[in-house]
């Protein structure tokens, strides 16, 4: 039997389309790469655009004040100004550079007689990862506060709820940037001497659903 000539074209880019996505998923296939090394934390922490900050101040804890540094790396801290207007540079500096940033100009506005600023990265910019497919909450999750921006895939997968009765656990993937790569769950789970798989920023998690 001949097919017409537009039917045989459809059929022939389907398949060549079908062979094309075999040879990406070959080649993205794999083990992760382990994870580069946390931001250095502390002292040594470069406050970024999109930070979240807890400012407090020593004795006045009625000042205290959460703010996110805006795009252009400022923060507004009204205390700082008789009109309750007054913005500082955030980004680039240490928290603690920062805080004796706004000690000096408290006490230089005399706003505060003896000014002892205090701040916190509370929520580092760009530290989430998002979890799809066969969970039980999926969505996008911020990596639990006080520690370096690094989860084992099964507790980013826990915080997201967990698998559904559907999931299928042996053929997880993980998008990290052009990359996809194949996580297998169930023997993770069975046998605690296989290398931990660590999820960082900007990774995709999809938990596909099984086959019957």
């Amino acid at each position: 039997m001949k097919l017409p000539c537009g039917l045989l074209v459809s059929v022939l880019a389907l398949v060549l389309s079908a062979c094309a996505t075999d040879a990406e998923r070959k080649t993205t296939s794999g083990s992760l790469p382990p994870p580069p090394a946390p931001p250095p934390a502390g002292e040594h922490y470069t406050i970024r655009p999109g930070d979240l900050l807890t400012i407090s101040f020593a004795g006045e804890p009625t000042l205290t004040q959460q703010v996110r540094v805006d795009w252009n790396g400022l923060i507004s801290v009204p205390i700082l100004a008789a009109d309750g207007k007054a913005e500082v540079k955030a980004a680039g500096s240490s928290p603690s550079r920062l805080a004796e940033r706004i000690s000096e100009t408290a006490r230089s506005n005399q706003m505060l007689v003896n000014a002892r600023a205090q701040v916190l990265v509370m929520e580092y910019a760009g530290q989430a990862y998002a979890v799809l497919g066969q969970i039980a909450q999926p969505g996008r999750y911020t990596f639990p506060k006080g520690v370096p921006a690094q989860l084992p895939i099964e507790e980013a997968v826990a915080l997201a709820g967990g698998c559904t009765r559907l999931a299928r656990q042996s053929k997880v993937l993980v998008k990290r940037g052009t990359q996809v790569y194949e996580v297998n769950l169930e023997r993770l789970a069975s046998q605690p001497d296989q290398t931990r798989v660590i999820i960082i920023p900007g990774d995709v998690i999809t938990v596909p659903e099984r086959r019957f």
